[in-house]
């Protein structure tokens, strides 16, 4: 016979085991909202009260041939743009595969009655998986195969909902790292008040050269820090204006048919009477690199400054201009007397891509484009004494990795 205190223990870890698969979520109609970025989950055991996916053949790529263990996820967009996610284990003995499904009106009777179905599963046999920025593929089979599906592109305030399935065992646990877009920031533009018949004038003349014979060349220009605004200028050799009499910290960038993007920074005192400086372009070569600065972003962020916007616009004149051109863009962050650490590796690994993906948006062949993230292993400035110096960490470069790209075939000799 039990004792009291046998069957008081029991009761009690059967409450306790009930307790858990209520927690889990394992239900739609019991869906876990994640307010922040990351969701540490306790041990997924079990389908809840409703079993929503079975009697689906293991060669479908849209369903789980039976949901065994689960968790069920409802995730807000705050923002629009791209979104990506990992679900990570410690264990490699599981197996997590999923469903992401647009959450919308009568979302579990659409379920129940099959009436729904995902925009992105992963159903290959991985302890990691998730969305990424790199992969083509929106929906995955079982078997070994890409443990990452293709991202999608969201719109504020839309939802989705994440079915998470372990079919191999129960009471693994796992880490749910949600990549959400950024809300853009926006910084206002104050004009500055010019007075023409007051304010005194520094003459400056710009000059292109070739770098080899000293010879002009006819460039594109980007000049920033010279007006109000920035000035853009085709087909041009020689530029000569007057500018307002104060201090400018100028920044040029100059691209030319078969000769490397250049840019150029420098400043002009507000004693100077004149000013003149020349832009050497030199003959593209494999391996040769430009460190566009302007392109630049947020802290611990993949969002462009508001001033990456020309040097962006110009790296893309560059690349249409020389179509057998292929680059690598190498990201880097600022983490002065730190270790290169996954996540720093992670936000460089994204800020190149970012570069990348503006490329292929605006027409250019991502066969074309490498990228790579070099965490904080090259900065700049390893010990930052500014603000200035911080940003100039947070920065990508370009390299030169061909020049004889043979369009349409995606070959790069």
């Amino acid at each position: 016979m039990f004792s009291i205190k046998k069957i008081q223990l029991f009761i009690f870890c059967s409450l306790m085991v009930i307790a858990n698969l209520s927690a889990q979520n394992a239900d739609c109609n019991d869906l876990l909202e994640v307010k922040g970025d990351t969701y540490h989950t306790n041990q997924i055991s079990g389908f809840g009260n409703e079993r929503e996916f079975e009697g689906y053949q293991l060669e479908n790529k849209k369903f789980f041939e039976q949901e065994e263990n689960s968790i069920w996820y409802l995730l807000t967009m705050p923002a629009d743009g791209i979104f990506t996610f990992d679900i990570e284990t410690q264990n490699d003995n599981d197996d997590w595969d999923f469903l992401l499904f647009e959450y919308k009106t009568m979302f579990c009777k659409r379920i129940a009655d099959k009436k729904i179905e995902p925009i992105r599963t992963n159903l290959s046999r991985s302890p990691v998986t998730g969305l990424s920025k790199t992969s083509n593929e929106s929906f995955v089979g079982s078997g070994i195969n890409s443990n990452y599906s293709k991202y999608i592109t969201v719109k504020k305030g839309e939802q989705y909902v994440l079915v998470v399935n372990n079919p191999k065992r129960s009471g693994g646990k796992h880490t749910l790292k949600l990549h959400y877009p950024k809300e853009k920031i926006i910084t206002p533009v104050v004009e500055e008040v010019n007075d023409e018949n007051t304010i005194e004038k520094i003459d400056f003349k710009l000059s292109v050269k070739d770098a080899k014979t000293s010879e002009l060349l006819t460039s594109d220009l980007s000049i920033t820090g010279l007006k109000n605004k920035p000035v853009e200028l085709t087909t041009i050799s020689v530029y000569e204006t007057q500018v307002s009499k104060q201090n400018h910290d100028v920044y040029i960038i100059a691209h030319a048919k078969g000769y490397m993007l250049t840019s150029k920074s420098f400043k002009i005192g507000k004693n100077e009477v004149t000013s003149e400086t020349e832009i050497l372009l030199e003959k593209i070569a494999t391996g040769k690199k430009v460190n566009l600065k302007d392109i630049q972003f947020y802290g611990n962020r993949y969002d462009f400054l508001p001033s990456a916007k020309n040097s962006l616009s110009s790296l893309l004149a560059f690349m249409k201009e020389n179509p057998t051109v292929a680059i690598e863009v190498e990201g880097h962050v600022n983490g002065p007397g730190r270790k290169n650490t996954k996540d720093y590796q992670e936000l460089s690994y994204n800020r190149a891509y970012a570069v990348k993906d503006y490329l292929i948006e605006n027409g250019i062949e991502k066969e074309r484009i490498d990228f790579k993230g070099y965490g904080n292993s090259q900065m700049l400035y390893p010990d930052p004494k500014s603000e200035y110096q911080q940003s100039a960490n947070r920065r990508v470069e370009i390299k030169i990795i061909s020049n004889d790209f043979t369009s349409g075939t995606g070959n790069i000799h």
